[in-house]
């Protein structure tokens, strides 16, 4: 009777343990999506240099 006791014990152990690491990963992916998704992304066209307006054409070498 007590080893049949203590396989329910090391059963119930072993669920507790993979809802809690379920729980676990699920609030950290959850928490990941909130933070990726309240960073702002950078406009890819203000990364090339705005060249200035000059009256003549760009002497070549």
């Amino acid at each position: 009777m007590e080893n049949r006791d203590d396989k329910l014990i090391a059963l119930v152990g072993l669920l507790t343990a993979c809802l809690i690491t379920v729980v676990f990963l699920g609030a950290v992916a959850w928490m990941n999506d909130i933070r990726r998704a309240t960073q702002v992304t950078p406009d890819v066209q203000s990364c090339y240099l705005k060249s200035a307006p000059s009256s003549s054409p760009p002497v070549r070498p």
